[in-house]
């Protein structure tokens, strides 16, 4: 869930290998907003509409972080390990 604050989306697990990481809104009314640590609501690389799924290709050092309107939103967090 998603609140006012950046929150880093990225897993951080042992297995430190390139992965692709899916986000989605699973929301029905509320945006997601996706980007670096200091990622806003007017800030952002990536607006998710309600029910929108992103995904994208990082590297193992990458990381990916999201912030939702001021009040929560859900989303769903998929990683896919690329060995």
């Amino acid at each position: 869930i998603l609140n006012g604050t950046a929150q880093e989306l990225t897993i951080d697990d042992p297995v430190n290998t390139p992965c692709t990481l899916f986000v989605d809104n699973t929301d029905n009314s509320k945006h997601a907003y996706l980007g670096t640590s200091s990622v806003t609501t007017s800030s952002y690389g990536i607006k998710l509409e309600p029910g929108q799924v992103f995904s994208i290709d990082l590297s193992p050092s990458s990381k990916l972080y999201g912030v939702g309107e001021p009040t929560p939103v859900s989303i769903l967090i998929i990683e896919k390990n690329s060995i």
